[in-house]
């Protein structure tokens, strides 16, 4: 039977498929009557003329289907929100400022709390100012004559009928008088002495009236000085607590609108997931025809794709049996029936030989196995480095500049045989992070190492102990202080001491029971580094607790290039078991590039009832209130890496 059989069939059964048009002319006429038939369609659902569709279920299927041709085809926006989700990238955000929620934000202080907040301020101030006590500047009180209007000598007689000055009568009728009534020197010398009593009174007013309006004048000025510098004074100290209150304000709808923004995608890729899942179960049915006009069907589904049965014929009606599966949606596999083989003819040389005269030497019946090879240790591990650089110059957006850099040095040392299990391993991080306004800070920094020994219980389960030590390298600070370090080597370091029992079904798992562990603190220099945040007391240096520990590590290939290692580590004090816990679950992705260019993904949960942090609220005595809170830090590096797997062999004998 012809090998082209099988292909002329195949060509025959999907040659009712070829849809494509015969040239660019008849493309473009069949664009321009989808458009046309999408805009005549919508002004008859538009309501436009007042027309209106005969049934509400009737408009729905013609908006279906228009929307089916506008929009990309369901498999390509199936791969595009695929690609999408590894991303990583959101589906929605919202920025803080538009937290609708905000009153219900814990800690959040509203607009009527901080004018409250602000009259307090403004009333201490007042409470606490003396006003007599400020200093009014020189150069406010001098030239009083020229600033006040102080009456001259020659002007002394206004002051007459006011009450500056008070006249006797003798005085009060006393004026010019006309020389006719001068009759004697003695006259002369009353009216002379008249006047000069007269003029000395008022004299004295103009005096005591312009003394009077100088300290009028100078104390507006310092009363009005002093008022303005309380004012000021004051608006100063509302300005800095009111900046600090926004800020926090801001801090506090960050933190919250992150949550909810964790939140809601969560619940959009669920939805998302929901909805792909519908359409994967979806089936299309899909008919086949032969030559002979005999068809079948299949359905194209995702998730529960069809198979069926046919025969295809070439030009002799001569019939192949073939099955056809689906795939997916959009693929098909075609399988010929088990026992149809294909024969070609060929000439062959014979030659008579009889084998029977071969015998075989009874020295070669059996070999003995003097030695086996063994490969009890197996040391590896993995280097990576990541290399970040970002560069702003008159960018309109906004943006800063930055250099980063991640050292990533992980090993280890196994040892495995029938009976035990030594495990070693070595983790080293170290990152740095460079801002062009800034000098270098740190961003990570790690060193831990881990050694388990365990002796086989029965079947997968293994009696167990292990050392945990982990601590770090350099100095770490609480940016942009870089005077005050906050942690350091040794400060803190961490030991744990476990004794249990270890389950390994395999390389890839294993659950770690250890209800005797011994977990120790230390704080090498307290001198600059405050032990208390790592839950020490005052005046010591080590933190000791007894409890139960439970450590999971998993890894899994997800695919040839794709891996995800996951640790999760949870301490719990025997002395208060409900609420004295640790947690610390690390999610590794690895993204082999190629060779030698990877991307790395690092999920970090941490949670540790020892290291506290400050919060809104104070006690009775006024002092900050501390508590434990979830730590979480993520690193997304590419850059090169290097890994090393290799197996110790040596030659063991056997008896």
């Amino acid at each position: 039977m012809k090998f082209r059989f099988f292909l002329f069939g195949i060509v025959v059964v999907f040659s009712c498929q070829n849809l494509s048009a015969t040239n660019l002319q008849d493309s473009r006429e069949k664009q321009d009557s989808v458009k046309a038939s999408i805009n005549y369609l919508n002004q008859l659902l538009g309501r436009q003329g007042n027309w209106y569709p005969q049934s509400s279920g009737l408009e729905t299927k013609i908006r279906g289907l228009i929307h089916y041709v506008e929009s990309d085809r369901v498999d390509s926006l199936m791969k595009q929100l695929d690609d999408y989700s590894s991303s990583g990238d959101r589906y929605f955000f919202r920025t803080p400022e538009n937290v609708s929620d905000s009153l219900q934000v814990p800690g959040y202080m509203s607009y009527k709390e901080l004018k409250e907040k602000l009259a307090r301020i403004d009333r201490s101030v007042r409470d606490n100012i003396n006003k007599d006590q400020i200093a009014v500047p020189e150069q406010l009180l001098t030239n009083l004559d020229e600033k006040v209007k102080t009456l001259k000598p020659e002007e002394s007689e206004r002051l007459l009928g006011t009450g500056y000055v008070s006249m006797p009568d003798s005085l009060n009728a006393f004026g010019a008088l006309p020389d006719s009534l001068i009759t004697s020197p003695n006259d002369f010398k009353r009216l002379q002495s008249l006047d000069s009593t007269k003029r000395a009174i008022l004299e004295d007013a103009r005096l005591r009236y312009n003394e009077f309006v100088i300290k009028q004048y100078v104390d507006s000025v310092t009363e009005a000085y002093r008022e303005e510098y309380v004012r000021q004074y004051s608006a100063r100290e509302q300005k800095q607590f009111s900046d600090s209150i926004r800020q926090r304000n801001y801090n506090l709808l960050q933190a919250y609108n992150e949550q909810a923004m964790m939140a809601v995608n969560d619940s959009v890729a669920n939805s998302l997931r929901v909805l792909q899942n519908f359409v994967d179960a979806e089936q299309l049915p899909m008919w086949l025809h032969n030559s002979a006009s005999d068809s079948v069907e299949v359905d194209l589904s995702n998730s529960n794709p069809g198979q069926s049965r046919m025969y295809i014929k070439n030009e002799q009606n001569d019939s192949l049996g073939v099955r056809v599966q689906a795939l997916s949606r959009n693929s098909l596999r075609f399988l010929i029936d088990d026992g149809v083989t294909f024969t070609r003819f060929s000439e062959r040389q014979k030659k008579d030989f009889s084998f029977g005269s071969i015998e075989r030497p009874k020295s070669l019946e059996k070999v003995d196995q003097r030695f086996k090879v063994v490969t009890p240790w197996t040391l590896g591990g993995n280097f990576n480095s990541g290399l970040t650089q970002t560069y702003y110059s008159n960018w309109k957006s906004g943006g800063t500049s930055s250099l980063a850099l991640l050292f990533v040095l992980k090993g280890f040392a196994n040892y495995s045989s029938d009976k035990t299990k030594w495990e070693n391993s070595l983790e080293i991080r170290n990152g740095w992070l460079k801002p062009a306004d800034d000098g270098i800070q740190k961003n990570d920094d790690k060193f831990e190492f881990t050694t388990r020994y365990g002796i086989q219980a029965f079947k997968k389960w293994y009696y167990s102990g292990e050392l945990d030590f982990e601590t770090q390298f350099f100095n770490g600070y609480d940016y942009p202080d870089r005077d005050t370090p906050i942690s350091g080597f040794l400060s803190p370091a961490k030991t744990l001491i476990k004794l249990g029992l270890d389950y390994k079904p395999n390389n890839n798992f294993s659950l770690f029971l250890s209800p005797l562990t011994s977990k120790t603190v230390f704080v090498r220099d307290t001198a600059r580094i405050d032990q208390t945040n790592f839950g020490i007391g005052e005046g010591k240096k080590r933190l000791w607790e007894g409890g139960l520990n439970a450590d999971l590590s998993w890894k899994k290939s997800i695919t040839p290039d794709i891996s995800l290692q996951t640790k999760y580590k949870m301490f719990i004090n025997y002395k208060a078991p409900f609420s004295k816990f640790d947690v610390d679950w690390e999610n590794t992705f690895n993204f082999k590039l190629n060779s030698f260019i990877n991307m790395q993904a690092l999920f970090h949960l941490v949670y540790d009832d020892n290291v506290t942090f400050a919060t809104n609220k104070v006690d009775a005595d006024g002092n900050t209130i501390y508590k434990p809170k979830w730590q979480l830090k993520e690193f997304v590096t590419i850059g090169f890496t290097y890994t090393l797997n290799k197996p110790v062999y040596k030659r063991e004998r056997l008896n």
